[in-house]
């Protein structure tokens, strides 16, 4: 499973984060816009977090696994790939609190700090626990 095989670090953050925003863009593709504006939300707060990373860390795409899951099959439903991309964040967020121990530059400690905030807010609208 990707959450548990991504590698640690910038690496798996990135890829984590790369896909759920496929993923979240692929979610609310599959439904009316009206029922799906928060993981719109929160696939631009997913994109964000991405877009601070290659900031940061340019060479991370070309060297990181840009997973896409592909399209939600129908006998999944919505709830289902928003438990994935649930998973896919919180996932990410473990990896970004493991980098905290280790030894940061002050503008990485201020990437981290953007991309946490960035992927807890998309993590909040995908799960329910934010406007």
């Amino acid at each position: 499973m990707l959450t548990e095989d991504a590698e640690p670090g910038w690496a798996g953050i990135w890829t984590l984060t790369h896909a759920a925003s496929r993923a979240a863009l692929r979610l609310a593709d599959a439904l009316p816009l009206v029922d799906t504006l928060d993981v719109i939300y929160a696939a631009a707060d997913l994109r964000e977090a991405q877009d601070k990373l290659e900031w940061a860390h340019p060479a991370l795409p070309a060297r990181c696994a840009a997973v896409d899951l592909g399209p939600l099959e129908s006998d999944e439903g919505f709830t289902r790939g928003r438990v994935v991309l649930g998973q896919l964040t919180t996932a990410a967020l473990n990896r970004a609190a493991d980098l905290f121990d280790a030894d940061l530059t002050i503008a990485d400690v201020l990437t981290l700090a953007d991309v946490e905030a960035a992927l807890r807010r998309a993590r909040d609208k995908i799960l329910g626990a934010g406007p």
